[in-house]
């Protein structure tokens, strides 16, 4: 491959060494008028040929320099060749034959790509009736033959209904499964004789820094349905604040994602889908940002949708507020109740303390205390640090299941 060089640098150096010529001086006796002239017009001549012959010279010997420079370089690419050679871009990268991965991905999983239409009503003044509209538009997932849609959960808030839109435009009536605002998934559910493809979940944790993935979904709405952006993973693990206080592990690509591509899919190369699509960041001067809830963090989730409607999050047994020093900074969170039977109950905590910290992580906001939690899985043991009476005191809890906090007994 042909190297780039930075003429403006410093540190380049020319690939040629500079011919510095230099006249010498020598001692001449005087001659007459006539023999200067004679002598300067012979010396003219010979020095025109001279100098004819050794630009030609030079320029012949660059120019076969160079030619032999770009054959070795022609060489060097073996275009004509099916070998490994090391491409000169992207595209040569991806090219398999007569077409690419992202061409075999795109087949391979876009059908299963589906675009979701949030549903709602508004009075029309002048039928004086109530008139079905559509509230906003987003991308889904097909993730089994039953007929299971995962998107984003703020692709379906608020909605009245929902209907998807299937890859070839055919619309049909969806039901809501579940929802959960804190990992921003819902599930959607269609009849299954819709379900014309299925995408192969993927392993989120295989995802390695650098290695090409696709976006597919529906940017703008069902106007630019089923397009394919093409990128790279530029960060795993990336936590970000979901709007609710809840920081979630995200992956991090550079594949353009737009409004309309949330819910939609992020595949890697094997066409396995690794993350659902859900934010990018909207500032000047900011591209190539765009984020994916990686697809293990959403598998537990979409299993309780499906068997119970909801996600069941480890629970500690405690209803918590803010506590105030006497400057007017938060000292931690005062337990204002326990619930029978919880692990917080069993444990020995009591209302009246103030949790300081959980697994030697400081807790001053209840937004604290969930993003904690959800590292956690019900049955884990955690440690909380309270004041009691003037003095820190450390109690093993045991996560329980979610409890009914409307129960006064």
């Amino acid at each position: 491959m042909m190297d780039k060089f930075d003429f403006e640098s410093p540190n380049y150096q020319p690939s040629y060494s500079p011919i510095n010529f230099e006249i010498p001086k020598t001692i001449r006796k005087k001659k007459s008028i006539k023999e200067y002239l004679v002598a300067g017009l012979i010396g003219g001549i010979i020095g025109a040929l001279l100098v004819s012959m050794f630009f030609i010279g030079y320029f012949e010997i660059n120019f076969n320099n160079f030619k032999n420079d770009a054959n070795s370089t022609l060489n060097s690419l073996n275009l004509n060749s099916s070998s490994n050679a090391e491409p000169l871009t992207k595209t040569v990268v991806l090219n398999s034959g007569n077409s690419s991965f992202v061409t075999d991905v795109a087949q391979k999983v876009g059908p299963a790509v589906v675009g979701i239409k949030n549903k709602g009503t508004a009075y029309n003044w002048w039928t004086d009736e109530e008139q079905e509209i559509t509230i906003g538009e987003g991308s889904g997932v097909i993730i089994s033959k039953d007929g299971y849609i995962v998107t984003n959960n703020h692709v379906v808030s608020g909605a009245k209904s929902v209907s998807v839109i299937l890859s070839g435009e055919k619309e049909v009536p969806a039901t809501i499964v579940g929802t959960d605002a804190l990992s921003d998934i819902a599930l959607l559910k269609i009849d299954p004789k819709y379900v014309k493809a299925v995408a192969p979940l993927g392993d989120s944790s295989k995802v390695k820094v650098g290695e090409f993935v696709i976006a597919i979904g529906n940017p703008l709405g069902q106007e630019f349905a089923g397009t394919v952006t093409f990128g790279v993973v530029s960060a795993v693990n990336r936590k970000l604040d979901m709007g609710n206080g809840i920081q979630i592990p995200l992956i991090q690509t550079d594949a353009a994602i737009n409004p309309g591509n949330s819910g939609g899919a992020l595949v890697d190369s094997s066409g396995q889908v690794i993350g659902i699509n859900t934010a990018k960041i909207s500032q000047t001067g900011v591209e190539g940002m765009g984020f994916a809830i990686p697809i293990n963090y959403v598998k537990p989730i979409i299993n309780d949708l499906m068997k119970y409607k909801k996600v069941l999050r480890p629970t500690i047994g405690i209803s918590v507020m803010e506590y105030y020093d006497r400057t007017g900074n938060v000292m931690g969170m005062y337990i204002s109740r326990v619930y029978p039977g919880t692990g917080a109950a069993k444990a020995g905590l009591k209302e009246g303390d103030i949790i300081l910290q959980i697994d030697g992580k400081k807790v001053t906001t209840f937004s604290d205390i969930q993003s904690i939690l959800s590292n956690h899985k019900i049955g884990d043991v955690i440690t909380i640090r309270v004041l009691r009476d003037g003095q820190t005191k450390d109690f093993k809890v045991t996560l329980g299941t979610p409890i009914d906090t409307t129960n006064k007994d």
